[in-house]
């Protein structure tokens, strides 16, 4: 009784001195932490998924539990497809987000997935960090953010290369294949070569290939390993298409601006640090896959220099076309080919 009477006093001294005074409900909202919805379509068991898990986890802790993120993999609460639109329109706070499954939404973002732009996986990863973050070619964050996003890091895919159920030692083996595929390039690149592009969301194409109404997927190895594809497809085609290294992953704006500047460091930090962890794991499970899927029946091929040639040409000619058709809509895609290349280089020493 005495200790209610004394709380009573020093709210009435408070108030007589033109004091703020907090009640209980207000307090405890103060100090309950921010809560952030992630979707991704990756399963668990991926090694992208994993760091990206690392990433939430990291978020929480650095900002000392004034952040708690909710996880929610493998398209658990938004499909691969729906991310964009979830994220911005605030279904959930944070999207690993894949521009192919929405080539209609920052046209130029497909800049960074064009067949054969990436040689190598570190380099470009890095390049695409720079060129969102800190280049002074701005287009690619200012356009998502008057999109409705916040871009938050740069992640990607490695050592993009074919898995099969069928032997595919040639050029001349993609003739009538059923692949597999993502964005408005890959489709004019294996058409090129006598394929039928198929477009379908990473979670499906273990299933497709069981059944038969895939032939084959691009996609990289590791990635192949942690999807258990070589269970159902057991030729592998090492001709190095690229690493897609220039998705992002994107925050709803509103829960963006409603971060106090400090959180915000947290995450511009984890920013600079999370593309260079990926490309560690990247390179040091690439390895392993190989061996464990050869292990388990998988045969891998390599093309002749002939048709890595031919291949090579067909996929520079598709990345001039592509600048030239988004200069015509008016987008600086020259511009950004040149960026990307010279900062790849840059990272490659």
């Amino acid at each position: 009784m005495r200790t209610t009477l004394r709380a009573v006093a020093l709210i009435l001294a408070m108030a007589g001195l033109g004091l703020p005074v907090a009640s209980p409900a207000q307090t405890a909202a103060s100090t309950s932490p921010i809560i952030l919805k992630k979707a991704d379509f990756g399963a668990p068991a991926q090694s992208r998924t994993k760091l990206s898990m690392w990433w939430a986890t990291e978020v929480e802790q650095r900002s000392q539990g004034r952040v708690k993120v909710q996880y929610f993999p493998a398209d658990s609460l938004v499909k691969a497809a729906d991310v964009f639109e979830g994220t911005r329109g605030g279904v959930v706070d944070i999207g690993i987000w894949v521009q192919a499954y929405n080539p209609a939404v920052s046209p130029l973002s497909a800049l960074f997935t064009l067949p054969g732009i990436s040689p190598a996986f570190r380099p470009a990863v890095l390049a695409a960090s720079e060129l969102m973050f800190a280049s002074d070619f701005s287009f690619f964050r200012d356009e998502l953010r008057k999109l409705g996003v916040e871009p938050i890091y740069v992640w990607g895919v490695s050592d993009q290369e074919v898995i099969a159920t069928k032997p595919v030692g040639s050029i001349a083996a993609l003739k009538g294949l059923k692949i597999r595929v993502i964005g408005r390039e890959w489709p004019k690149l294996i058409n090129e070569f006598g394929a039928a592009p198929v477009a379908m969301p990473w979670p499906e194409v273990y299933e497709a290939l069981s059944r038969g109404t895939l032939d084959a997927n691009v996609g990289f190895v590791t990635a192949n390993r942690d999807s258990k594809l070589h269970e159902v497809a057991k030729h592998h085609t090492r001709i190095r298409l690229g690493a897609a290294a220039g998705p992002v992953a994107i925050m709803n704006k509103g829960a963006w601006e409603r971060l106090p500047e400090e959180l915000k460091a947290i995450i511009r930090q984890l920013a600079r640090e999370f593309p260079a962890r990926l490309a560690d794991i990247y390179e040091k499970e690439l390895g392993d896959a190989i061996k464990e899927m050869e292990g388990k029946g998988v045969k891998f091929y390599d093309w002749p220099e002939g048709d890595r040639a031919r291949l090579r040409t067909a996929m520079e000619a598709l990345w001039q076309g592509w600048a030239s058709e988004q200069e015509g809509k008016g987008l600086p895609a020259r511009e950004a080919l040149r960026h990307y290349l010279a900062l790849q280089q840059k990272h490659a020493r």
